[in-house]
């Protein structure tokens, strides 16, 4: 495929018909340069590009912004009036509500395929005021085809899960070197790897239903029951996983910093005597061990005594309550007015059977209240526990007794202990201090040498915290693992029971004897590709770089790269800056544009990115020279300069410069570059 032409309207930064002309471009000269400054619309024309392919129809392609935002399909076009100024140009709109007229926007694509034959698409939107309506059509062999029709024919030519890997951001690719396996799926379907998991899959499911007719209801539902059992434990595997290799990563970057840190704190030693820090240990351990059983024991008996020992006055108060209801309510004469006391009501009311009871109760309580004073005992005498039991009264007393008598001498203890605790913790400091100055010696590094054990401990701490973490989800992971495997026996135990030889049966087991063949074809397929492209990775690689660092990088299945030293051990990939990752990510686009052999052309925003000076000559001289047949490139100024230019000259077919001085009128200009030879 080459691009002849590409025609945008009203759509993004760009007002009015803007035509770019690419049918120059040949095997020699296949680069296209389109320059203009940060905010101009080369971005515009790499999303309107990608819009021809995708559309807008799925989620995916409506994201916008940082954190990213999903917008409704008016939203989109129009606008939602805060972070996105909407697909549909502004300037277009307000002159249209003005005019009342409707606005035509589209992106238009013409190209050529590799039989010469010539094809036209266009993806168009009409905006009038809030309505708004779109489609697609694409011409070719004087036919044309419009609506779902043209949309196969796009997902045919350039499936929109592929686009990514055509038309990029270069700052953004350093993602797929820091992919744990998400792009597994979509890499499988640009190295052309899915046909035949596609194909043993739809097998399967043609012997899976074959199999299901012949079985019974109940074992159906078990079978139902089990499978989905599989999924929530393939989806629990999968995120344990993706946990483990992000602890992984922690613990790798944590340890290089750990080192550091020790490095620093063996440099700031003074390099003290082993006598007096063994001295000194022994001490500090010594104690260590005086805090730990100090501790020991006030926890354990304080919490059991506190609420008597705290309160010893109140305690006193109860005893003398409890021996006052003893002295006064224990005589012969006292137990006789209590008798007399429940029998009053009942003598009243039989004396004079017509009084009311209110009247009863009144004379009762008054004939009480004169029997007890003549005894000298009255309410209040009996305090706080004068309706208690004679035998609970005493029961208590003896309890009372003792806790008076141990109250004091346990409430002297822990006072005791807990100023034990705290001298030893005093003396503690004193130690801990004096190691620190016998350790550091110079006065000047006493702080930093503090700081870096202090920072050192925090890391260790949170090691053994990720260690722990790692050893939990690895259990798990084990356990998921086991019960995956126990779901698949049982799945295959309850497809067995079945006893129907029916003829659904035998066609459903032929079915899946050849989707297991296709399975076979398809993984020793991946293996063969996957080492193809990992050759071809390492080729480019070195082609765009070479790294004192890194010897190699593999490909795992899950196109998960793993960056590996001279010596054979991996290197953290969150240890790598940010322009490695993406010379790493440039390099394995290039393997798998070639190892796909895809004749697409190539569009690249930003493309030098962060990368350092001697890498971008690199990139300027081997990579977009051979990247394909034709490379679209969006560049600043800033990332190419006159000299880069002249490394890039003699394969460059056109130049454009993007002007916009309003933000929302982008004008472009044939033949012009940002910056000139010198």
């Amino acid at each position: 495929m080459k691009f002849t032409r590409v025609r945008l309207k009203n759509i993004f930064a760009y007002h009015g018909l803007i035509n770019f002309d690419f049918s120059i471009t040949s095997q020699s000269r296949n680069v296209v340069l389109i320059w203009g400054r940060n905010g101009m619309g080369k971005t515009s024309f790499l999303n309107a590009v990608k819009l021809l392919f995708t559309g807008i129809a799925q989620k995916q392609f409506r994201t916008v912004g940082f954190p990213p935002s999903l917008l409704n399909e008016k939203q989109y076009l129009l606008g939602d009036g805060a972070r996105w100024s909407g697909l549909v140009n502004r300037s277009a709109r307000r002159k249209a509500a003005v005019l009342n007229e409707t606005v035509e926007t589209f992106v238009e694509i013409s190209w050529t395929d590799e039989d010469e034959r010539e094809f036209t698409a266009q993806r168009w939107w009409q905006t009038e005021g809030n309505n708004t309506a779109s489609g697609v059509y694409i011409d070719f062999d004087g036919n044309r085809k419009a609506g779902e029709a043209a949309e196969d024919f796009l997902e045919e030519t350039l499936p929109s899960d592929l686009v990514k890997f055509f038309f990029f951001d270069g700052e953004d690719i350093k993602s797929i070197a820091e992919s744990s396996g998400t792009l597994q799926k979509d890499i499988n379907r640009l190295l052309q790897l899915t046909f035949v998991e596609e194909l043993a899959e739809e097998v399967r499911k043609v012997a899976d239903e074959r199999r299901l007719r012949g079985m019974q209801t109940e074992l159906r539902r078990q079978v139902d029951a089990a499978l989905a059992s599989q999924r929530s434990i393939e989806t629990s595997i999968f995120e344990l996983e993706e946990q483990l290799v992000a602890i992984d990563d922690t613990l790798t970057t944590d340890g290089i910093d750990l080192r550091k840190l020790e490095i620093r704190r063996a440099n700031l030693s003074s390099g003290a005597s082993e006598l007096q820090r063994d001295a000194l240990e022994k001490q500090l351990k010594k104690l260590n061990k005086q805090l730990e059983d100090c501790v020991a024991e006030i926890s354990t008996q304080l919490p059991l005594d506190i609420p008597v020992v705290a309160n010893l006055r109140i305690l006193k108060r109860v005893r003398d309550e409890v021996e006052a209801r003893i002295a006064a309510g224990g005589s012969a004469e006292a137990n006789f007015v209590r008798q007399i006391d429940t029998r009053l009501p009942g003598w009243v009311a039989e004396a004079a059977p017509d009084m009311p009871h209110e009247d009863v109760a009144g004379i009762a309580r008054y004939l009480s209240g004169k029997l007890n004073g003549a005894l000298n005992l009255p309410g209040s005498a009996l305090g706080t526990f004068a309706a208690a039991d004679v035998f609970r009264i005493e029961k208590m007393r003896r309890m009372v007794e003792h806790w008076s008598a141990a109250g004091g001498e346990r409430q002297d203890r822990h006072v005791r202990l807990l100023e034990q605790a705290s001298q030893t913790k005093a003396e503690l400091a004193e130690v801990t201090e004096a190691l620190l100055k016998l350790e550091v010696g110079a006065q000047g590094n006493l702080e930093e040498f503090r700081d870096v054990t202090n920072m050192i401990e925090e890391l260790r701490v949170k090691e053994a915290r990720l260690n722990q973490q790692k050893g939990v989800s690895t259990t798990k992971l084990t356990d998921f693992k086991q019960q995956r495997i126990d779901i698949a026996e049982t799945i295959i135990r309850l497809q067995a029971s079945q006893n129907q030889a029916t003829t659904e049966m035998a066609e459903s087991k032929f079915a899946t004897s050849v989707s297991k063949a296709l399975n076979e074809i398809a993984l020793r397929l991946k293996d063969a590709t996957r080492t193809e492209l990992e050759d071809l990775l390492n080729d480019r690689f070195r082609r765009i770089i070479s790294h004192p660092l890194i010897k190699r990088i593999g490909i795992d299945d899950a196109y998960v790269l793993t960056f590996y030293e001279e010596n054979g051990r991996p290197i953290g990939r969150t240890s790598l800056s940010s322009g490695m990752k993406q010379l790493a990510a440039t390099a394995l686009l290039w393997a798998m544009k070639d190892s796909a052999n895809r004749d697409i052309p190539v569009i690249i925003d930003t493309p030098l990115g962060r990368i350092d000076r001697e890498n971008q000559d690199h990139l300027l001289k081997s990579y977009y020279p051979a990247l394909a047949r034709q490379v679209i490139i969006l560049p600043t100024n800033a990332e190419i300069d006159a000299r880069k230019r002249g490394l890039l000259e003699p394969r460059i077919a056109e130049h454009y410069l993007i002007e916009n001085n309003t933000g929302d009128a982008a004008e472009v200009k044939q033949g012009q570059a940002l910056v000139e030879l010198a």
